[in-house]
């Protein structure tokens, strides 16, 4: 898999990457196994997975930024709410003065919960959460999918805490987006 996820600033005009404030790529090798389990209170167990994921901002020093995990997830549906948790371990890290953010699992935690309800085929409101309970730090992120035309749907996309980029993974901060999908990433 891969994932890039850019931030554009319509007034950072005048810097080096304007008008985009990072760029964060992410690939990723993950395995998935489909499952048919039962849980309680009508649930449903729905996919296991492993994966080892890379992410970096690709920028070279001082404004480098990247790190390796190793995850376990699995994702559960109770009918509309599906609920994704995923724990890591950092691994392949630098050490010493190579390491760019030697610091970065105080901020993101080790483990993020995805939790989306369906409002209908069209309409989704979606969380992810981290949190490290050794540091009270983590961020929240808050998403509202909808409909505009055929498979276009708008967004409005929220963020509170640490480790919304990589850039700024070390600093608290709060965020409002909007957007337009032309795929969905909702459900599993």
């Amino acid at each position: 898999g891969y994932t890039q996820t850019s931030h554009w600033q319509v007034w950072n005009q005048g810097t080096a990457s304007a008008p985009f404030r990072n760029n964060d790529y992410m690939p990723e090798l993950f395995v998935t196994q489909p499952v048919k389990a039962d849980l309680p209170g009508g649930g449903k167990l729905r996919v296991l997975g492993l994966g080892v994921v890379h992410q970096s901002n690709g920028q070279g020093r001082p404004l480098s930024r990247s790190w390796n995990r190793i995850y376990g997830m699995a994702g559960m549906e109770w009918g509309k709410l599906s609920v994704m948790p995923r724990v890591w371990t950092l691994a392949f890290q630098e050490k010493g003065d190579k390491d760019d953010n030697p610091d970065i699992a105080d901020f993101m935690g080790y483990g993020d919960l995805k939790v989306q309800y369906r409002f209908n085929d069209r309409q989704t409101a979606s969380t992810i959460m981290r949190y490290n309970p050794k540091t009270g730090k983590g961020g929240v992120q808050a998403n509202y999918t909808f409909p505009i035309k055929g498979r276009l749907k708008g967004y409005v996309q929220g963020f509170h805490g640490y480790g919304e980029s990589l850039l700024d993974y070390n600093h608290k901060h709060n965020s409002l987006g909007i957007g337009l999908m032309f795929n969905d990433w909702d459900g599993f």
